[in-house]
């Protein structure tokens, strides 16, 4: 088995199963915020028992990489809807919260050496590899989780992928695709171009409906403003009636 450090060594090899974020829960339980997708910096920082400082050091260091494996900084309206929704009773300071799902921690544990539960998470992945690539021909790989003959630790489908595009050729094509195996003809439609419109269209259409909510709170508090001063109005006593003097 390759020792740890080859993960933090190798970008290729980090990208081959950066995918395995099981390895996370399996070493040691990672809490998540109430949306159970992200964790900050701090949560990422006692997951691993370092410095919070160490895991920002990190993350300037390999920005690009962690932003490509789920890493987000949220700035402005962005950040104050995420904290109101998932950090209501912490205080928040600075101009932008980063933010990490499995994936980014995943890499985190993939690039931080002074951490014994980084090394122990390195272990893991490496030792689950180690048991699909060389498993004894006396012990073949199931079927139903089964790895195609030859297969290396490195590029290539592994055993949940390669599940499902045995049976799908469509899926195997693009699995083939996305892998750099072949090259896709040019008049093949640009599928994933059409999902990434697709969703930023509607990224378009949540904002708005974020922005009309916004406006018809503002118009509820005005009217609310209204209905008090009204009520005061009316619980002013009515003035007597002046009588003209001779």
């Amino acid at each position: 088995m390759p020792p740890d450090i080859a993960l933090i060594e190798s970008r290729a090899l980090r990208r081959s199963v950066v995918h395995r974020v099981e390895a996370l829960d399996k070493v040691k339980i990672l809490t998540m915020l109430p949306d159970g997708t992200y964790v900050t910096t701090r949560m990422v920082a006692d997951y691993f028992e370092v410095p919070e400082s160490t895991i920002n050091n990190l993350s300037q260091r390999h920005r690009e990489e962690l932003e490509a494996n789920g890493l987000h900084i949220l700035k402005g309206v962005e950040k104050s809807r995420f904290v109101k929704l998932n950090m209501s009773f912490t205080q928040v300071s600075g101009r932008g919260i980063a933010i990490y799902d499995r994936r980014a921690v995943l890499n985190v544990a993939m690039l931080l050496r002074d951490s014994a539960v980084a090394r122990r998470v390195r272990a893991y992945l490496l030792d689950t590899e180690e048991r699909v690539v060389h498993r004894p021909a006396g012990n073949p790989q199931p079927p139903s989780h089964g790895m195609p003959p030859g297969r290396r630790l490195g590029p290539g489908p592994h055993w949940d992928e390669w599940e499902v595009t045995s049976r799908d050729p469509a899926a195997e094509a693009w699995r083939q695709v996305i892998d750099g195996e072949i090259v896709p003809a040019p008049s093949a439609p640009d599928w994933a171009e059409g999902v990434d419109r697709r969703l930023d269209s509607m990224g378009r259409v949540v904002t708005a409906l974020n922005h009309k909510v916004d406006d018809l709170s503002d118009d509820v508090r005005e009217v609310r403003q209204d209905l008090r001063s009204l009520r005061s109005e009316l619980r002013r006593p009515p003035r007597s009636p002046r009588s003209d003097t001779v």
